[in-house]
């Protein structure tokens, strides 16, 4: 189970991995969150980010632009960029908010 927020992917099963994944989308839809993880090139990446329309995310009506995410991925609004982002579960590091 994920305690006091220290959570190592690598280390929980798969319905742990699954509730994590649930929780942050649902955080993501009411608020700013900042995550921590680390990109491709293996340098790290910290983002303002949200799934939140009332901050910027606005999705695509056009299915035919849309892209289906990838499982391993979470796709989220960039509020520093503008723009959508992912990042992959595995190499998320650490998940930042404010209450209220």
């Amino acid at each position: 189970m994920i305690e006091q927020g220290l959570w190592e992917y690598d280390q929980v099963d798969a319905e742990e991995r699954e509730q994590l994944k649930k929780w942050l989308r649902g955080l993501l839809q009411e608020r700013v969150v900042t995550v921590e993880f680390v990109k491709a090139d293996g340098s790290p990446r910290r983002m303002e980010c949200t799934l939140a329309e009332s901050a910027g995310a606005k999705y695509s009506t056009n299915e035919s632009t849309r892209k289906k995410p990838h499982p391993d991925t979470c796709v989220v609004w960039d509020t520093n960029q503008n723009a959508w982002r992912s990042f992959r579960w595995d190499r998320l590091k650490r998940i930042t908010f404010n209450l209220g």
